[in-house]
């Protein structure tokens, strides 16, 4: 079994100039300086908590922040769409059996309109949100022990590099987005199990780790004298 987790802001949803332009309107109540073009461009290649340490923003004014852009983003999700291609390559891996779940900072009471608006309630087992902008290492603990999942059966979606460290911390491979907020040399350096450019991309990495399962399974049974179960996936076009 193949267990895909995703990330949801970046990931799925395009929100990065909505939330650039939310915590801009927040920056003269907040204390931070606004985001232009050229910043946001520098912004992107910083890892988490370089990015933290560079906000001027007090550590404790920090989750307050992050509640007012889920509250603020809540509102102006009826004009964000997902990436490009993207809805098709979920549709395939669900139709391929693999069981695919969601772990976001961002809140359910946003997560699934968004789905149900876009045609992809159904792909998604469970939707986990309002995780801590540092607590998802401990969220992919909780739902590995919830779901009794192995770090071996999963891989992780992300677009940034917390969503590398998070998964490194829990011994999960993780494919790192180049569409989302942190850039491609950014997550490069974190180095994830696989880096993909366009949801087409993903489909065969997420096939790629697949395969890798089955081998793994057939070395397994053939320690154990066994005979190793025909893998569930079938290839196809993800137009």
């Amino acid at each position: 079994m193949t267990v895909l987790i995703f990330d949801f802001d970046g990931t799925i949803a395009d929100t990065l100039a909505t939330i650039v332009n939310i915590t801009n309107r927040l920056a003269a109540q907040y204390g931070y300086p606004q985001t232009t073009p050229e910043r946001l461009k520098y912004l992107r290649t910083l890892s988490t908590g370089e990015l933290l340490a560079q906000s001027n923003v007090p550590l404790f004014q920090v989750p307050f922040l992050v509640r007012r852009v889920r509250q603020e983003l809540r509102r102006d999700m009826d004009s964000i769409q997902p990436f490009q291609h993207l809805a098709d390559v979920l549709q395939a891996f669900a139709a391929d059996g693999h069981k695919i779940l969601i772990a976001s900072s961002n809140a359910p009471s946003t997560i699934n309109p968004f789905l149900k608006r876009h045609g992809l309630s159904q792909v998604f087992r469970h939707v986990y949100g309002n995780i801590g902008l540092l607590g998802k290492a401990r969220s992919l603990r909780r739902i590995m022990r919830h779901h009794r999942l192995l770090s071996e059966e999963i891989l992780y979606i992300g677009d940034e590099t917390r969503d590398i460290e998070a998964a490194r911390c829990q011994g999960v491979a993780v494919a790192a987005v180049s569409w989302g907020f942190s850039d491609r040399t950014a997550l490069e350096a974190q180095g994830p199990t696989f880096l993909v450019d366009t949801p087409e991309d993903l489909y065969r990495a997420v096939a790629e780790f697949h395969r890798s399962q089955w081998r793994s399974s057939m070395v397994m049974g053939s320690k154990r004298g066994e005979t190793a179960e025909t893998p569930s996936y079938v290839h196809h076009g993800a137009d």
